[in-house]
């Protein structure tokens, strides 16, 4: 007698670590998509459909989520967002001006540096730099929504005063200036009220 059906088969797509809504807490995931096979004598051996769409499956609790969960950040990425935005910022304001001024290169190393990333060195700073204009404007609007405000504005002033190191703001720079204030998620009256603290405290 032959035994023959149908059964759906789960297969992992991929796999790390994101933010379980259910735990509350990161936690291990398994991207999946479920596939309906034919089976003979129960064993699966022909892929036909696949059913069900993708969805993420928490190693933990065992909850499945839209694949869409795997945007929120995880605990590890919130902690390192500020130092990730904040060189982001310096790089899209050092590039508007003279990125070869070793004033402005020190102080944009220290401040990184300051802000936790203890290895950065100048090394780091050119392959910031180096990275394509349109692709961190990108990246920073989506990873500033999940900073405060305050924390937002503070990214900008630093960018602001490491481009007043070398002298006053150029019209390149008060633009870029604003499109960076602008991918942090922050308001016009208030890049122009960061920039004009910027100011003061350079005294420029």
């Amino acid at each position: 007698m032959i035994i023959f059906g149908w059964r759906v088969v789960f297969f992992t797509l991929t796999s790390g670590v994101f933010h379980c809504p259910g735990c509350g807490g990161d936690r291990e995931y398994r991207r999946r998509q479920g596939r309906n096979f034919f089976t003979l004598f129960f064993i699966p051996v022909v892929p036909l459909t696949k059913t069900g769409g993708e969805f993420v499956e928490c190693g933990t609790c065992k909850g499945r989520w839209e694949p869409g969960v795997l945007d929120v950040p995880t605990t590890a990425q919130l902690a390192q967002m500020p130092a990730m935005l904040l060189r982001m910022a310096i790089a899209q304001v050092l590039r508007a001006g003279d990125y070869t001024a070793p004033s402005s290169r020190s102080r944009a190393v220290a401040v990184v540096q300051q802000a936790g990333v203890a290895g950065y060195d100048d090394a780091a700073l050119n392959g910031d730099l180096a990275r394509p204009f349109d692709e961190v404007r990108i990246e920073m609007n989506r990873a500033a929504g999940a900073l405060a405000p305050e924390a937002r504005e503070s990214i900008l002033r630093a960018a602001a005063e490491i481009a007043l190191t070398d002298g006053r703001l150029s019209a390149s720079e008060e633009e870029t200036l604003s499109a960076v204030g602008a991918d942090l998620q922050l308001t016009r009256v208030q890049v122009t009220g960061v920039v004009s603290m910027a100011r003061q405290a350079s005294g420029h």
